[in-house]
């Protein structure tokens, strides 16, 4: 039924639209995916005349903070969470009339990718709709923004694509019998996104952006735009003397604590991603494990005396917020699991990302670690942005509350814990 992953980088990479396709069992669609950089009018007026979908621009976090655009407000409703961001039209002066014509949609596209872009170069909001991919890419979410930022990396093209779904005459929903013959008489290489994710996993598991793809897009680098110092100071604590750094996002806001311990930097540091858990670091709830893995990761940093506990902010619940987390909860106690519970919602199994993370160890210029994590996602963004580490498996800290929690992170979302 599909086409070879190769086949379809090579059509992609020459600019030319293909079409892929995700799991059956989660949106089931297919999109036509072309790179931004190769933008037309006439490939934005097959969009709007034969997919018909809504036509959007797939963008890799660095080129939407370049441009400065926001994520939209939401209310967490989407199952699959899309990060849609600002519309934007490319300013007057660029040739920009309304801005929803083909011709127009396909100027400000490539405008995205200009290598000297700037956010005064576009109006918000407009007829072009970005998405954002989640750091990881499809080793973290297996979306259709995703695919296509990743397939712009493969083929070393400035991160950003145009992604449509494809619908039928009758306005319904083209499934794979239909997106095959839709392939077939247009003439365009078609591929699955598990494809796509094997493929990864097999030539390309370190997939980052690269500087040559930099250079395409973005007149500055990219470590230095997102993350900015706001304050420091020396933290005594239980488990010895920290230094305490806040970094703040300067387009989300988002404010992030470090915690380190330098005293014997020959060696080598030990670093650990904490997502923020209101009721297990503060309160102590033992529904979960978040306290004790706190503590741990202090207790080696201090007895290592070279180390980074990066705390991040807006992480809650897997990053579904403290309310929504609550309402999980309600529901775990009829019988669900943590995960179950969350889709019940309508929210994400694990809406979190780490490019502020990574942001932050680039700016403290680390790059050779220790990792404590038994976090595939976590694992998967650090390769992907290139460090070199060594994983450090945190021991499981199991209470009769929480076991069943843990062992459904081991089961689904492949922690690796062993009792």
């Amino acid at each position: 039924m599909f086409d070879h992953v190769q086949e379809a980088l090579d059509a992609f990479k020459n600019g030319q639209p293909i079409i892929l396709v995700d799991d059956e069992d989660r949106e089931n669609e297919g999109d036509i995916v072309f790179p931004a950089v190769f933008a037309t009018q006439e490939k934005i007026n097959f969009c709007a005349t034969f997919a018909r979908g809504l036509v959007c621009i797939a963008m890799h976090q660095t080129i939407a903070n370049q441009i400065g655009i926001l994520p939209v407000s939401t209310n967490h409703a989407d199952p699959f969470h899309t990060a849609f961001y600002d519309s934007i039209d490319a300013i007057p002066a660029l040739g920009i009339t309304t801005g929803i014509s083909a011709k127009e949609r396909a100027i400000t596209a490539r405008q995205v990718v200009n290598p000297n872009v700037a956010a005064s170069d576009f109006i918000k909001p407009g007829h072009l709709f970005p998405v954002v991919a989640k750091e990881g890419g499809l080793l973290v979410r297996k979306g259709h923004t995703e695919a296509a930022v990743d397939l712009c990396l493969l083929t070393e093209l400035a991160p950003a694509a145009i992604i449509c779904e494809i619908m039928d005459e009758a306005g319904d929903m083209l499934r794979r019998n239909g997106l095959l013959d839709f392939a077939k008489k247009h003439q365009l290489k078609m591929i699955s996104i598990e494809q796509l994710i094997d493929y990864r996993k097999s030539f390309a598991l370190g997939l980052k952006l690269t500087q040559e793809s930099v250079d395409q897009t973005i007149p500055t680098k990219v470590d230095d735009v997102t993350i900015d110092l706001i304050s420091q100071a020396q933290l005594p604590t239980e488990f010895g003397l920290f230094k305490s750094a806040v970094f703040q996002n300067r387009f989300t806001k988002e404010s992030h604590v470090v915690l380190s311990m330098d005293s014997e930097i020959s060696n080598r540091p030990i670093v650990r991603f904490h997502s923020e858990c209101l009721t297990g670091d503060v309160f102590g709830s033992v529904r979960c494990d978040c306290k004790a893995q706190l503590k741990n990761a202090l207790e080696q940093i201090a007895k290592n005396k070279h180390g980074y506990l990066v705390y991040l902010r807006g992480h809650e619940g897997r990053g579904i917020g403290i309310g929504q987390k609550i309402a999980a909860y309600a529901l775990q106690d009829k019988g669900e699991n943590t995960y179950d519970a969350n889709r019940s919602l309508g929210l994400p199994e694990d809406d979190r990302n780490y490019q502020d993370a990574i942001a932050i160890l680039r700016f403290l210029k680390i790059n050779h670690f220790d990792f404590i994590t038994n976090n595939p996602d976590k694992i998967a963004a650090v390769n992907q942005a290139g460090f070199e580490f060594e994983q450090i498996i945190v021991p499981p800290f199991v209470t009769e509350q929480n076991k069943k929690y843990l062992q459904d992170k081991a089961s689904i979302a492949n922690h690796k814990i062993t009792f």
